[in-house]
């Protein structure tokens, strides 16, 4: 795996958790896991996540229509999009404006990218220029929040700094989605 320069720890990965994902993602994830932990990287973008807590959460609003039907959620951005682990597939991210892509084949693919261009490569896939404006008006988010739209995009929400708020990601990922619908993908 790509060494993670920037990576703060909010909390170790609990071995119950690894050993219940071990052979359902990617070795990269686990490596992920075992390596740095739950935490944030990415200038505090990427958040890495408890999957159990956001399958419990949201796994049932994933939208997976294609493929293995398996969706793992393992990262979240500070901007409430999802990033799974798709077996057969490689990385994907579902994002808040109601969209799906592929981001790699596996989690060196992101990690390289992002190594790469930076914020470049995150304005360009993951749409994130509000994120470090919502940063400086707000203030910095708390591990388990993300800046959501209020009101939506989706629902006429102007795309505006001053209508990012901060929110629980897992509430404010499910209220996206019952406003907005499933993301199939």
């Amino acid at each position: 795996m790509i060494p993670i320069t920037d990576f703060v720890l909010h909390a170790p990965v609990p071995q119950t958790t690894i050993d219940a994902y071990r052979d359902r993602v990617h070795p990269e994830v686990v490596d992920l896991w075992e390596t740095y932990g739950f935490g944030t990287f990415g200038y505090g973008f990427f958040r890495v996540i408890d999957p159990v807590a956001y399958e419990r959460g949201i796994g049932d609003v994933l939208g997976k229509v294609i493929g293995q039907r398996i969706s793992i959620p393992f990262l979240v951005t500070g901007l409430a999009d999802v990033v799974t682990w798709e077996p057969g597939i490689g990385v994907g991210a579902i994002y808040r404006n109601g969209s799906a892509s592929g981001v790699g084949t596996d989690l060196d693919t992101l990690l390289g990218m992002l190594a790469l261009d930076g914020e470049d490569y995150l304005a360009e896939e993951f749409d994130w220029d509000m994120f470090p404006e919502a940063v400086a008006a707000h203030n910095p988010l708390a591990f388990d929040e993300s800046f959501t739209y209020v009101p939506l995009l989706s629902l006429g929400g102007p795309k505006h700094v001053d209508n990012l708020k901060p929110r629980k990601t897992i509430e404010a990922i499910r209220t996206m989605v019952e406003l907005q619908g499933v993301i199939e993908h």
